[in-house]
């Protein structure tokens, strides 16, 4: 973006004059332009609203202000333009996933804003952004979840020694994943300053689908715990077994959510790597033209040249940048040099020629750095190359639901399996035993079923769960007050048929 549009003179206005009660109609007014013009002008330029703009640049200075001063939130509420501590706090938790008590308590991240970038880096900035305030909330309620946990661990006392190690393993790996995502916002921010960096963006996402499961396996096990526990104390955990049960939903929810962030974050990439392909393709083909044409003249003994040039050029011309391969540009320099040299030979036997081949050497240089280009990009970018900008590049593969579902279901018939060996010595007859273990089999059938499955296959699967959940339900009934953990295994084999 040129330092010496209006807009960029407005950008800096902007933060000239951050702390007052800024409006579309005074920043118009400042350019000389109509308020209409302006906001379509820095839409256009910046990549959002005038006011949205103005909007994230007050939260992000304020949020630097709540980490770094003890300033009260209301004074720093008002130095930004907002008239009271209730507006400020949920401006700032729409924006950052937290209030900003919260932030000043954990003051994570918040991806910074350079005035004056170029629209594609601001546009990255405002994805990475959602990001990191998704990853905020979500850590902020991991560690509120474990600050709760270890406060009320002794809500029932005569109970406390026997649960309080469980739920303080819970407090601790709850304590660990929030850690894993903090150190993960440092990363999620540098994508912003290295955007062509797009092998983090499958790390981010592959990092928090582990603290999702980690915390849906946290919920489960307290879960089961307490559906082992007789009626009073599993009635004085259950606010905190709830509160488990929520953090791992919100955590599923938001790795979605990060997941799709990441995949426009990755379209964005992957058009500019296209348009910059083939402006780096455009610029070497002028070249080697323009090479060519000093050369063109038919009374000087330069044709050969002109004619190996110019076929290098129209292959150039007739490949789209999809297509462009580094082993084909390397063939093409090797060549260019060939004729290089031929030309050095050709200038030693007349030196008062020598401008007339200075344009191969700029052509040289272009296919050089459209060749270091290529050998840059990313792995797997290549291949993105032909898609609509429109067309978002996926995070996930179609089978990607039935390979989660067979992991899930996978980890649920292990629970099965130890909760029938717990109950086989003392409460299981014979038969009830060759009934659960049947159960098993079945469960198991719909894991490798789920494995092998692609879209269209939910019918037979939604049929099979709901069949072993049926089953599954029958034999907690019977077994009576020592049916609750099969009955929570049951209830959790069933959850995903609401996902279906």
């Amino acid at each position: 973006m040129c330092k010496e549009t209006p807009i960029c003179h407005s950008l800096a206005m902007i933060e000239e004059r951050i702390r007052e009660k800024l409006t579309v109609e005074a920043l118009a007014d400042s350019i000389h332009f109509s308020k209409y013009h302006y906001q379509r002008m820095f839409r256009e330029a910046v990549g959002e609203s005038v006011m949205r703009y103005v909007t994230r640049r007050k939260l992000i200075l304020a949020a630097g202000e709540l980490a770094e001063t003890r300033d009260t939130i209301l004074e720093i509420a008002l130095r930004y333009g907002y008239d009271s501590h209730e507006g400020f706090t949920r401006s700032f938790t729409a924006y950052m996933g937290m209030t900003p008590a919260e932030y000043r308590k954990y003051h994570y991240a918040v991806a910074s804003l350079r005035v004056g970038k170029e629209k594609r880096d601001m546009m990255y900035s405002k994805t990475t952004d959602e990001i990191i305030r998704e990853l905020n909330g979500l850590i902020v309620e991991a560690r509120e979840t474990a600050d709760h946990t270890r406060k009320h661990v002794g809500a029932m006392p005569e109970a406390k020694a026997f649960y309080e190690p469980v739920w303080n393993y819970a407090a601790d790996r709850t304590e660990e994943m929030a850690g894993q995502m903090t150190e993960l916002l440092e990363r999620v921010g540098n994508i912003a300053g290295c955007p062509d960096g797009i092998s983090a963006r499958f790390l981010i996402v592959s990092a928090i689908e582990n603290a999702a499961f980690v915390f849906s396996l946290t919920a489960f096990q307290t879960g089961l715990t307490m559906a082992r526990a007789i009626p009073e104390h599993r009635e004085a955990y259950e606010q905190m077994t709830g509160k488990y049960r929520q953090l791992a939903w919100h955590a599923r929810l938001k790795a979605e959510k990060i997941a799709d962030f990441l995949s426009e974050l990755a379209a964005l990439i992957f058009q500019d790597m296209r348009k910059n392909a083939q402006e780096r393709m455009r610029e070497t083909q002028e070249a080697g033209r323009a090479a060519a044409e000093k050369l063109s003249n038919p009374a000087l003994p330069y044709l050969y040249i002109v004619e190996e040039i110019l076929e290098m050029t129209e292959k150039l011309s007739a490949l789209s940048p999809e297509k462009v391969t580094v082993y084909e540009l390397e063939n093409m320099l090797f060549r260019l040099e060939t004729v290089s040299f031929a030309a050095e030979v050709d200038i030693l036997r007349n030196p008062s020629h020598r401008e007339l081949f200075a344009g191969i050497s700029h052509f040289e240089n272009c296919l050089k750095e459209a060749l270091e280009f290529f050998r840059n990009l990313p792995e797997g970018a290549m291949g993105t190359y032909g898609k609509s900008e429109n067309e978002p590049v996926p995070v996930r593969n179609p089978g990607k639901k039935y390979e989660d579902l067979a992991v899930q279901e996978e980890i649920l018939l292990f629970y099965l399996k130890g909760e029938i060996q717990k109950l086989e010595a003392a409460h299981l007859g014979e038969e009830q035993t060759g009934a659960l273990r049947k159960v098993c089999d079945e469960l198991a059938g719909v894991v490798k079923a789920s494995g092998h499955a692609s879209d269209g296959g939910e019918e037979d699967i939604s049929g099979r769960l709901r069949k072993v959940y049926d089953e599954m339900t029958a034999q907690a009934v019977q077994l009576g007050v020592y049916g609750g953990a099969i009955r929570y295994i049951a209830e959790e084999v069933k959850a995903p048929l609401e996902r279906m």
